[in-house]
């Protein structure tokens, strides 16, 4: 009986060592890969490692964007004890100056994996690598700096939380700035705690390239801080501006207000976001005028003594009523961009073939692409002649019927005032990889010549008329010759043109004779000045002035002082206002001076009457009788030192004083 009892356990016994034997055989022959894999899944495991983002950085090489390499702090709390979270909050509460309370607090929230310390810098976590407790465990966090804040927000853009680019040169590279994430294979013991890093298996990240942009920070930052302080002052809506190397199309600086922070991107509209100097088609008024000008001139339609009768500011064609308030009778070519008139550029613009009129703004760059490399530009509105009405080469001479972004208009410009080249404009400099090899680089790339070198310098004299003695005059810098133009349009509100809201803006470069930098400055709805001369006009000089006194590559006119040596200027007994002296000029074309109502001065050897010339016509005409003269004020000449019909000789010298005609501070500025 007992020997049964004893042979069938011996039996079960046996079975069972069976069992084990073979089950064994399974785990260690049959079945090893699959469990020497699960076994090194717990004990060992692939951990990534972020690649740093690129840096975007100035022409300069100053960094405007940059990844700071932060590194967020974990517990799983299912793996500690009270003893251990205690320890824990003292070593956390001394390194981070918070109490410990506020750790245990958080350590005893829930069960599960939580945030201890969230985005540390990697010089407290060095003061944790001796720190070694179950459940703690580092994750890197990186985060994307701008440490300019909101300096060309809309240029650099932003990313999400991953790092990829949302929008601007973020968005536009991402590819070049992402980097290629690396990864430490990692074995661990029982407890999960890290004991060795297998270096073979690893692979350490590649950096993302860098990117050089065309913008300088020091141009960036004057650009933004002036138009702030413009939109406060004239009480404007919202404002844009943009300045560009016009012989390289670099842009220099691009700013749209009000602006957004991108590191707290998501507190910001959409439209607070956009970058509206790319996406935001606006009629550009009077600021097109100077691009039609060059259109009559480089076909010979005009020239720039060629008398325009601009019916004392008021026109009527085809049902329509152009108007100026400029009442002026008659004003030649120059004076029609000087003046701005409305009337004298619709009646110059019935001179062009629609076709050509049409193929010239084409050319220009209106209605197409500039293919700037940024995110989301849109092409603008440019009708076909088969479109036009019978007044609309009218209207789209002085800035109607006809939609543009502002860098279209300003990068037309360019063309205009650099010989005639229409260029592609690029905010990208060079691209460079983490070792400084360069990847890309760009350069000038022309796209076409739209009208010849001696075209543009024609026009570029009639602009320096427009802020020496025209709508521009506020644009004026001393020492510093700028030619410019400047631009109102009235604003289209539910289909139908404001009374009330327009768009003042104006274009201008400097040094006049040799650009170097050209900016435009448009300012939505100001309900303060509201026109564009004296609203964008003024920014622009706040602008102008501050860039050419931090430039020490712009060698100043100094025109005023030229201009006195040049024409042997003598001093005489008008000494209480402070002397203004213009521009020395070339002949004129023809061999008479008119005078404002349009009488030829024929008689040389006697005084002529200079009572209502511009400046420039009065030093025109004293220039050709050899007389020295020496100037007070701007504006037209209200009196004269030598009485007209006075017989004169080389020896005679002129003074004169000038002021803005009474009429004129009343006019509204195109």
């Amino acid at each position: 009986m007992n020997n049964a009892r004893v042979l069938l356990i011996l039996f079960f016994v046996l079975v069972m060592l069976i069992v084990l034997v073979m089950r064994l055989f399974t785990i260690q022959v049959s079945e090893h890969q699959k469990y020497s894999k699960i076994a090194e899944r717990q004990q060992s495991k692939s951990v990534t490692i972020k690649a740093e983002r690129g840096l975007i950085k100035d022409r300069n090489g100053e960094t405007l964007s940059f990844t700071k390499n932060d590194v967020s702090l974990f517990i799983d709390t299912r793996m500690t004890n009270m003893k251990e979270k205690e320890k824990i909050a003292k070593r956390f509460s001394k390194l981070f100056n918070k109490s410990e309370n506020y750790y245990l607090n958080i350590l005893n929230s829930a069960n599960k994996n939580i945030c201890i310390e969230k985005k540390a810098p990697k010089g407290k976590i060095l003061q944790l690598s001796d720190f070694m407790i179950n459940g703690y465990f580092q994750i890197e966090d990186y985060s994307r700096i701008y440490p300019y804040g909101s300096l060309a927000s809309h240029l650099l853009g932003f990313v999400d939380r991953n790092l990829d680019g949302i929008s601007g040169i973020e968005k536009q590279f991402n590819k070049y700035l992402t980097g290629i994430d690396g990864y430490n294979y990692i074995e661990n013991d029982v407890q999960g705690r890290v004991v060795t890093i297998n270096r073979e298996y690893s692979a350490e990240p590649i950096s993302g390239n860098n990117l050089e942009l065309t913008i300088d920070r020091n141009c960036q930052a004057i650009l933004e801080e002036e138009i702030s302080i413009g939109l406060k002052k004239y009480n404007g809506e919202s404002a844009i501006g943009i300045i560009m190397e016009p012989f390289t199309g670099e842009i220099i600086a691009w700013s749209n207000k009000p602006d957004y922070d991108p590191a707290n991107y998501n507190i910001y509209s959409d439209s607070e976001r956009r970058n509206r100097a790319l996406t935001d088609t606006y009629e550009p008024g009077s600021t097109i005028k100077p691009l039609i000008m060059s259109i009559l001139l480089e076909e010979g339609l005009t020239y720039e003594n060629e008398i325009t009768n601009t019916e004392n500011g008021k026109y009527k064609v085809k049902g329509a009523t152009i108007t100026d308030t400029h009442e002026f009778q008659r004003l030649n070519s120059t004076e029609i961009i000087s003046h701005s008139s409305n009337v004298g550029i619709a009646k110059l613009s019935d001179k062009i073939d629609d076709d050509m009129f049409y193929k010239y703004l084409r050319d220009y760059g209106f209605g197409n692409l500039t293919s700037i490399n940024l995110p989301g530009e849109t092409p603008g509105f440019l009708k076909k002649p088969k479109q036009y009405s019978k007044i609309s080469k009218n209207f789209i001479s002085f800035g109607y019927e006809i939609a543009v972004t502002p860098i279209q208009l300003l990068n037309a410009y360019c063309a205009l005032v650099n010989g005639g080249d229409l260029l592609q404009p690029f905010i990208i400099k060079s691209i460079k990889d983490n070792k400084g090899n360069i990847i890309e680089e760009s350069s000038r790339k022309k796209i076409r010549t739209v009208v010849s070198n001696k075209t543009s310098k024609r026009v570029i004299e009639m602009m320096k008329e427009a802020v020496e003695n025209g709508t521009g005059i506020e644009a004026q810098i001393p020492n510093l010759q700028v030619a410019g133009k400047t631009g109102t349009a009235q604003r289209l509100i539910n289909n139908k043109y404001s009374s009330s809201e327009y768009n003042s803006s104006f274009v201008g470069f400097f040094p006049a004779d040799n650009p170097k930098y050209i900016a435009l400055i448009v300012v939505m709805s100001p309900s303060v000045g509201k026109y564009g001369g004296k609203v964008a006009a003024p920014i622009f000089h706040n602008i102008a002035k501050r860039i050419a006194e931090s430039d020490k590559n712009i060698v100043n006119d100094n025109f005023e002082n030229k201009i006195l040596n040049d024409a042997k200027m003598v001093s005489n007994e008008i000494q209480e206002e402070e002397i203004f002296v213009s521009a020395n000029l070339k002949e004129e074309s023809e061999s008479y001076q008119r005078s404002r109502n349009g009488s030829i001065i024929t008689e040389i050897s006697i005084m002529p009457n200079l009572v209502n010339f511009t400046k420039r016509d009065a030093i025109k005409t004293l220039n050709n009788l050899g007389i020295k003269y020496k100037i007070i004020g701007s504006g037209n000449v209200v009196k004269q030192s030598i009485l007209a019909g006075t017989k004169i000789n080389n020896n005679s010298v002129c003074n004169l004083k000038c002021e803005s005609l009474k009429e004129n501070s009343k006019l509204r500025i195109n």
